[in-house]
């Protein structure tokens, strides 16, 4: 509860959640805005050695290179269409790209009510939404490549 300028209380009310909807071999996954550093066409990835799970290559932008992190891999699909869009997203250890779809990602509004449990545990996840058909599984980016991956 938040006390006004002239004393009475009001609640404050949730902020809704700004999600960006994509998808992974078809399956419609989202993660929140806030955790993306942006979203570019997918130009490719060179193989490199690494001990973080499902990333085994990386992708150059301009002068630096990012680890990818292969969700496809994670969820035993293969990403869909000639013109696939790379996710760079903040995870703890620096940014990493993900390659999905070609399906533009779309911005969505959530009232955080609406969150519910992910029943699945293929990914790890904050929850998920439903979009009136489907359960939507709302991606923890800050938990891909951790120990329960896999």
């Amino acid at each position: 509860m938040l006390r006004g300028a002239n004393g009475s209380q009001r609640k404050q009310a949730a902020r809704a959640w700004n999600l960006v909807v994509f998808s992974i071999g078809g399956r419609r996954f989202a993660v929140k805005a806030e955790e993306l550093a942006g979203i570019s066409k997918w130009t490719g990835s060179l193989p490199a050695a690494s001990a973080m799970p499902f990333v085994s290559s990386v992708i150059r932008v301009e002068q630096t290179e990012f680890p990818v992190f292969d969700l496809a891999e994670l969820l035993h699909v293969s990403v869909r269409g000639d013109s696939l869009l790379c996710l760079m997203a903040k995870h703890p250890w620096g940014t990493m790209a993900i390659c999905v779809d070609e399906e533009m990602p779309v911005l969505h509004a959530l009232d955080p009510a609406a969150v519910q449990p992910y029943r699945g545990g293929d990914v790890p996840t904050i929850g998920s939404f439903s979009n009136g058909v489907d359960q939507i599984p709302i991606l923890s980016v800050s938990k891909l490549g951790m120990a329960q991956d896999g």
